[in-house]
């Protein structure tokens, strides 16, 4: 399938959020079960939305229909592996609070622990937004990606940083939500 067909968008990377939701929108008038369309067709609608809206998988998407070979195994790159450390020093600090808050017995107890919960929710949003904001420099680079000038080894070097950092988000997001 091609998600970018079928959401009636143009096969590029560049797509803003808002333009995968107003496709999904439009198309959703269509093929929504309760308009007339298929469970199937719906189905295959929200795929493609799900595909297209990950920077990783939406890349890995167009890299296979622009047949550009490559290997989703292998290193990342050298500036993503150095906030591998960060990143998992903040979600261990967040795992080890959130079992302890869950732990504890009492008010107060769990009023002891919240000087070190705030402080610990703020670590986790500042690595939520330096993630973030790595997604942004990758998808930034998307517009420049040619098929015809671009690399196997620089897109799929990207798809896979692409794909740490949004599990990694994704991660500290969670690692959040337990914290609140």
């Amino acid at each position: 399938m091609d998600a970018f067909q079928f959401l009636s968008l143009p096969r590029r990377l560049d797509l803003s959020e808002e333009d995968l939701r107003s496709a999904f929108r439009e198309a959703g008038k269509r093929l929504h079960p309760d308009a007339g369309g298929s469970e199937a067709d719906f189905s295959k609608l929200q795929e493609a939305f799900g595909l297209l809206s990950s920077p990783s998988r939406r890349l890995k998407h167009w890299l296979a229909l622009q047949e550009i070979p490559g290997d989703e195994r292998g290193s990342i790159s050298s500036g993503i592996m150095d906030l591998f450390g960060e990143v998992g020093t903040v979600l261990q600090r967040g795992d080890l609070l959130s079992r302890k808050r869950a732990e504890a017995r009492s008010a107060l107890a769990r009023a002891m622990l919240e000087s070190d919960t705030q402080a610990c929710r703020e670590e986790v949003e500042r690595m939520i937004a330096v993630v973030s904001g790595k997604i942004a420099e990758q998808t930034g680079l998307f517009a420049g990606y040619d098929p015809e000038t671009l690399t196997s080894d620089v897109a799929w070097t990207c798809v896979r940083d692409l794909a740490f950092l949004e599990k990694w988000r994704a991660k500290l997001r969670e690692c959040f939500s337990g914290l609140v």
